[in-house]
């Protein structure tokens, strides 16, 4: 009975550790494939918000959004995407905006400049206009938060890819 046992037990002791090997080799996107999907995000955002406000990442890779009436850009918010969280990313109801808050609710992660009288100030969250057609920005919400998630992805794989590079 014990030669039977072995014939049986080996061959699904192999076909588990095959099957465990298998899931632990998910293949994670590089830095280049995230750095595309973000610049898909910013066309995405860029064309939902048609009119009502810009987005673009600087050379410091911090996230710009322009807020524009008429064609003309009347506040510019700037925050570095390590300190957003794209959890927080939501319409709220009383102000008719889309909100998008910092990962410390106690920080202010976010420079708001007013071009009118070119005050910065810093604060805790980016309310945005909610682009026509999409009432409770439910779409705005899952561009921006995409954006936000790639960009944060991209940036940790980008450094751990640096990170892991041979030394000569």
């Amino acid at each position: 009975m014990f030669p039977t046992m072995k014939r049986t037990i080996l061959p699904l002791l192999l076909l588990t550790s095959t099957l465990a090997g298998a899931q632990t080799t998910a293949v994670e996107p590089t830095a280049d494939a995230l750095e595309a999907a973000v610049s898909q995000d910013l066309a995405a955002l860029n064309n939902h918000f048609s009119g009502i406000a810009r987005f673009s990442i600087d050379k410091r890779q911090r996230l710009v959004a322009e807020y524009m009436d008429n064609g003309s850009v009347y506040r510019t918010d700037i925050a570095y995407f390590d300190f957003l969280d794209a959890s927080t990313c939501a319409y709220n109801e009383e102000e008719r905006t889309l909100m998008l808050q910092c990962q410390d609710p106690r920080s202010k992660c976010i420079d708001k400049e007013l071009k009118k009288n070119g005050s910065i100030s810093p604060t805790g969250r980016m309310n945005l206009p909610v682009p026509a057609g999409d009432a409770r920005a439910e779409k705005a919400r899952q561009l921006l938060s995409a954006l936000v998630d790639h960009k944060q992805s991209e940036q940790l794989t980008r450094l751990a890819e640096t990170n892991t590079r041979e030394r000569k």
